[in-house]
């Protein structure tokens, strides 16, 4: 939790984190590029990459949330300040995680670099995560320039957070997140089943979300218009950064539009982060989630499994608290 919270703040710039320290603790997704001659078909470039990524442990959520508090001799009580049941500081987004290069292969010659492609509006998203199909040289380059950065916020309530509670806000945490390593979203799709006070959902916005925020004060469903898969699809390209955040509360559906992404690739390929509130049966969840308790059929570690098989697409898979 400590390296977590370090990640969060300075993220693959914290030059004080050393690599051993970070793969003893984190997990790690892995990316190859290949380029190849598209007559010859010879390959005459192989990029290997390491990015990491918080692991699969525990309850999924930030322990300090939920279980009993632990002797100071063996948890500085430090690690507490901010330990409420909202919390997000065990999120490892990709802006922030560190990454190595393994080998990379130009023409007969091994090297040990990288070049991250960029642009001056979104220098900090890294190639891996928005460029996941082949491409010509000259695609790449369109698509490079054209690329967009998409939040889909699926149970968004308001932008600052629900009833006044700002730990659970998700857009304002995504948009401070993303912010704080100069990337700027360029559309933000927010469904919130719950009717909203409209005119303080908009007056939360900051001013430069407001012009490329959209509220569709309507649930989502597994089906038709209102399928967020629909109109992810109609809007975003597979060179764009897709994040996608789902809690619904809704177990039935959220499965449901989980299997979708897992079972076809022409959603799956649009996504590169995916947050997901995984409701399954473990006690220490009881007295939260109360009267969905009882419909609850996965386990713990179904929830595992779930999110390695995301993880495996190619999809940074996240719990959501």
């Amino acid at each position: 939790m400590q390296l977590l919270s370090v990640l969060q703040k300075s993220g693959r710039y914290n030059t004080s984190v050393t690599q051993p320290q970070i793969d003893d603790i984190l997990s790690t997704m892995y990316y190859r590029y290949e380029c190849m001659n598209i007559d010859t078909f010879v390959t005459s470039e192989i990029v290997e990459v390491s990015h990491s990524i918080e692991p699969l442990i525990g309850l999924s959520r930030d322990p300090f949330s939920i279980c009993p508090h632990l002797n100071t001799s063996v948890v500085p009580p430090s690690l507490y300040d901010g330990a409420d049941l909202q919390s997000k500081r065990f999120i490892l987004l990709s802006v922030s995680a560190p990454f190595y290069t393994h080998t990379v292969l130009q023409g007969s010659r091994l090297l040990n670099e990288i070049s991250i492609i960029s642009d001056n509006n979104n220098k900090n998203v890294l190639p891996w995560m928005y460029q996941r199909l082949a491409h010509t040289d000259i695609e790449m380059e369109i698509n490079i320039g054209n690329r967009k950065i998409i939040l889909f916020d699926l149970g968004s309530s308001c932008f600052g957070g629900w009833e006044k509670d700002d730990t659970a806000a998700a857009g304002k945490w995504f948009y401070e997140y993303y912010k704080r390593f100069n990337v700027k979203f360029d559309r933000i799709i927010a469904f919130e089943f719950s009717l909203l006070n409209q005119h303080d959902a908009w007056e939360q916005l900051p001013s430069d979300v407001f012009p490329i925020y959209t509220l569709i004060n309507v649930g989502v469903t597994e089906s038709g218009k209102f399928n967020p898969w629909v109109m992810l699809q109609t809007i975003a390209q597979t060179s764009d950064h897709v994040v996608v955040k789902l809690d619904i509360d809704t177990s039935a559906l959220e499965n449901t539009l989980i299997k979708q992404i897992l079972t076809d690739p022409s959603i799956h390929i649009l996504i590169d982060e995916l947050l997901f509130e995984h409701h399954v049966t473990v006690n220490e969840m009881i007295p939260y989630w109360g009267d969905m308790w009882d419909s609850l059929n996965d386990s713990l570690k179904d929830s595992y499994i779930l999110f390695k098989k995301l993880r495996q697409l190619g999809i940074r898979a996240h719990s959501w608290p």
